[in-house]
């Protein structure tokens, strides 16, 4: 049993719906993560939901979508309490360097994000990219704040750094890259217990995978690439990697 604790299957390129996840469940694939990435996304991965028991829906704003009017706060807000039974998480919500608006103006959504996780007790799916050591200091003044920080590829230190305030890491196609050193030291840093298994698909395709775009059907591959990284049985990781993201977004592990 294995778990995508990051995909957008809301994505257009990873249209129809309805056979990917058949051949997911084929592979060994018990559920997938989808957060909500923006204002005009923030209904499509409770849809899904609604439409298929194996995803699990999160709802929030990514950095590199962030509205332009925050009102639209209240538009999340109000979907979020409605639907709190429903959503296992808050995000994808974040900071990135390199893309988006300015950091201010990140900041100040990731911060409303991270009140409304703790104000509905739910974990936070986060984008981190440049910002490592900044996105710390802010974690630290959000007392009981969980979550994951998604396609995490910074340094050993930076991934201890978040493992001591409670965080997973999500490991995805990354570690398959050639040149992806520092980050599969990071990985190897960090005890398994606070590591989850995401394929960001359609994004991160992984080395050696042919295709356009990325699926959730990659993951049994990045999963026997990180069991050989860490040198772990495949079976014992899997079953690791599935309680760890049952344990976060579920609150327990379902077995």
């Amino acid at each position: 049993m294995l778990i995508d604790s990051h995909c957008h299957i809301d994505f257009d390129e990873l249209a129809p719906v309805a056979p990917l996840l058949a051949r997911c469940q084929a592979l060994g694939i018990d559920a997938v993560v989808v957060p909500g990435v923006s204002l005009e996304h923030l209904q499509r991965p409770l849809a899904l939901a609604k439409a298929f028991s194996m995803v699990w829906p999160s709802a929030g704003f990514h950095p590199w979508y962030l509205p332009e009017d925050k009102a639209a706060l209240g538009v999340l807000t109000a979907l979020a309490v409605a639907n709190k039974d429903k959503l296992v998480a808050i995000g994808e919500a974040g900071l990135d360097k390199f893309k988006g608006p300015d950091a201010a103006t990140q900041q100040w959504w990731l911060e409303q994000q991270l009140q409304l996780a703790i104000d509905l007790d739910k974990p936070v799916i986060l984008h981190s990219v440049g910002r490592h050591a900044r996105l710390v200091e802010i974690l630290k003044q959000y007392r009981g704040i969980r979550g994951v920080i998604h396609a995490f590829s910074g340094s050993a230190e930076q991934a201890l750094a978040f493992v001591k305030l409670g965080f997973y890491l999500g490991v995805g196609g990354v570690i398959t890259k050639a040149g992806a050193h520092k980050t599969r030291n990071a990985i190897k840093a960090v005890p398994s217990q606070h590591l989850m298994l995401e394929t960001d698909a359609p994004a991160m395709l992984p080395e050696g995978v042919a295709g356009e775009y990325n699926s959730p059907e990659n993951l049994p591959f990045i999963h026997k690439a990180l069991s050989e990284m860490l040198q772990i049985d495949e079976k014992a990781l899997a079953q690791i990697l599935t309680a760890n993201t049952q344990r976060l977004f579920c609150g327990r592990e379902t077995g």
